[in-house]
């Protein structure tokens, strides 16, 4: 990737990750963009196929909103690496659940720096930089290397950044997750006075650790903790459980506010950023991102509180296509710069996911 924004990605990664207005990080994003993308066509010819058939040039690109967005179901269906093969460390996969194929997402080093470096200027924000105990709401055997590296493993390892000691709170038994009791008698026992943050993917929380851990009568009484949660929000749906809900019964387990379970939006096709809840409620982009709400039926850009697919753009990436990937989810955006929580940006709050999508189109553009 060669050199070029006068304002390069470190700059945004070191700065605080809310801290600069939306219209001067559109303008500090556009350029590193435009560099991306032209190492991106020369590099992959789907993509370069892709710019050639619209006739559009990276330098061409005058806003944000004209960067061609990828159906995030194309990273099933090819390839969208962007640097040589022998810069690729590993290649991470999304879980595939829905349809049982599962994304490629080749990660060179510089990618996977930039993620690390994102994602602790995110939980930093949250967690105010110090080293916690870690809670994990899954099973230790899902970082056996020996595994595909899954979204749920990915998610796990990433933010145990903070990390001063981890725990997991399940185990494995049969293929059926349970309670890990004697982990959770030693948390009970030794780190009640300490501070301690938690992980799981939302429907496990729910499905498994929530009813099993009543059904044993367990609560937790920690100094201070925060609870991130993220995934699974359409098989709650089918249970009829709202957010509301789930917030406040799983305060209830860990002996806290509604405001410290942190539900968040994140993708492994945009690895290192996730969208966490601030105490409004409201998903915030960080500097190094941004989100663009689009009308499901012609693709511009919609106004506040109108629901549309969800859009995100990246630029911690050069080994892959990640500067605009058009999600399988709708949202809405509240509002730009005057969140009351004071962090800067785009804020918008997460739908639902799309019943059945088939964008129609695309991968027929990508081919020769």
């Amino acid at each position: 990737m060669t050199a070029g924004p006068a304002y390069d990605l470190n700059d945004l990664l070191l700065n605080p990750p809310y801290s600069i207005p939306n219209d001067e990080k559109n303008q500090l994003l556009l350029p590193i963009v435009r560099t991306q993308l032209t190492g991106a066509i020369k590099n992959n010819h789907h993509l370069a196929n892709l710019f050639s058939k619209l006739d559009l040039s990276p330098d061409d690109i005058r806003r944000l909103e004209d960067v061609p967005a990828i159906p995030v179901q194309m990273f099933k269906y090819f390839d969208l690496k962007t640097c040589s093969e022998d810069r690729i460390e590993k290649v991470l996969r999304s879980s595939g659940t829905t349809t049982g194929v599962t994304s490629r997402v080749p990660l060179s080093k510089n990618t996977i720096i930039n993620q690390i470096k994102a994602l602790k200027s995110i939980l930093k924000d949250h967690l105010g930089g110090r080293r916690r105990i870690f809670l994990v709401i899954d099973h230790e055997g899902i970082n056996d290397p020996t595994l595909e590296f899954s979204a749920r493993t990915a998610g796990v390892r990433g933010l145990s950044i903070y990390a001063k000691k981890i725990f997991y709170l399940m185990r494995e038994e049969n293929g059926e997750l349970v309670l890990n009791l004697p982990i959770i008698e030693e948390v009970l026992s030794q780190y009640q006075d300490e501070e301690v943050y938690v992980f799981g993917f939302t429907y496990i929380v729910w499905s498994t650790f929530y009813k099993q851990i009543q059904e044993k009568n367990i609560r937790f009484t920690f100094k201070d903790v925060k609870v991130f949660h993220s995934g699974g929000w359409k098989k709650l749906k089918a249970e009829q459980v709202s957010k509301e809900y789930f917030s406040d019964e799983i305060a209830g387990v860990f002996g806290t506010e509604r405001e410290n379970i942190l539900d968040f939006y994140g993708m492994a096709e945009q690895t290192g950023i996730i969208f966490v809840d601030c105490e409004c409620g409201n998903k915030h982009v960080p500097n190094f991102a941004q989100v663009i709400i689009r009308d499901p039926y012609t693709l511009k850009p919609c106004s506040h509180n109108e629901v549309g697919m969800i859009e995100v753009l990246s630029v911690l990436s050069d080994s892959y296509y990640s500067q605009a990937i058009l999600t399988e989810d709708l949202g809405y955006t509240i509002g730009i710069d005057d969140c009351p929580c004071g962090r800067k940006g785009v804020y918008f709050r997460f739908q639902s996911r799309i019943e059945k999508v088939e964008v129609r189109g695309c991968g027929d553009t990508f081919r020769e």
